[in-house]
């Protein structure tokens, strides 16, 4: 998993940096139609085009059917039947097709998450470092340090949760840029990415043990080491806004939105039915 996180950061880095400007829309606008053309190569190769289009027009023909012949009792209610069968049938067609596209949505959006989810700090802004510990590690008397890159400095000490085994410092952006925080657990040393200013760039919540799920999550970085003191380390960047107007509205909802647009132009010039 973690080679494949490198080929999607790669190629997501070189789709993103021409649109690292203030505004998210453009490189969300470019990704969608990107993902939208990805979509309809899928449904040419994987669905049958020709009886979609045969399972279409026995779904329409049904239901003009029932219009045609709504004031008999009889025919109207096996004509119900008959649509019902023809519009299942007809979703039928797009059922593996979705499936075979939904492995590589599910790997676009949370690399598009790494984009649109959070922000990188301002410069001045704070924000609090979290670790938590193995649970061999009691965090009352484990010993914990913390250093960082020169953009950003620690702004209080640690703050140690038992109830959690987590230790949580507060440090604050100097500078704009891409620096790091250290944290060192009775002598093992780990790093975690922090970014700041105000472009569109790749930011990294958490950095956790080697596993599928935490991998296919959090791309951004290579995991922690499964045998260590350190279980996760996580920075928690503000959201990032994403507005129409004086409206704001969740980047999934944007992403979603422009993909369905921009799918049924493209399928309509490439000959492709998607819905």
């Amino acid at each position: 998993m973690e080679i494949i996180n490198r080929l999607l950061n790669g190629v997501a880095d070189l789709v993103m940096w021409p649109w690292s400007g203030v505004s998210p829309w453009p490189g969300l606008v470019v990704v969608s139609l990107l993902t939208a053309v990805l979509l309809v190569a899928i449904f040419r190769v994987t669905s049958n085009q020709v009886e979609i289009r045969r399972s279409r027009n026995r779904f329409l023909a049904r239901a003009l059917e029932l219009l045609l012949f709504q004031h008999d009792l009889r025919v109207s209610l096996t004509a119900c039947g008959r649509i019902l069968a023809a519009n299942l049938t007809y979703l039928g067609h797009f059922l593996i097709p979705i499936l075979i596209a939904t492995v590589p949505l599910l790997l676009i959006f949370v690399q598009l998450e790494s984009w649109f989810d959070r922000r990188p700090l301002k410069v001045g802004e704070s924000v609090v470092i979290v670790v938590q510990l193995d649970h061999s590690q009691p965090v009352l008397s484990t010993s914990a340090t913390i250093s960082t890159a020169k953009m950003v400095r620690v702004d209080s000490p640690a703050v140690r949760i038992s109830a959690q085994n987590e230790i949580a410092w507060r440090v604050v952006a100097s500078d704009a840029g891409v620096g790091w925080v250290e944290v060192t657990i009775d002598g093992r040393s780990e790093r975690k990415s922090l970014v700041a200013g105000t472009d569109l760039i790749r930011t990294s919540v958490r950095r956790e043990r080697h596993g599928f799920i935490s991998q296919w999550l959090n791309p951004s970085e290579s995991p922690l080491p499964t045998v260590g003191p350190i279980r996760r380390i996580e920075v928690w960047y503000p959201p990032r806004e994403i507005c129409i107007g004086y409206s704001k509205i969740p980047w999934p909802v944007a992403a979603v939105l422009l993909m369905m647009v921009f799918g049924l132009v493209v399928g309509r010039l490439a000959g492709v039915r998607i819905a």
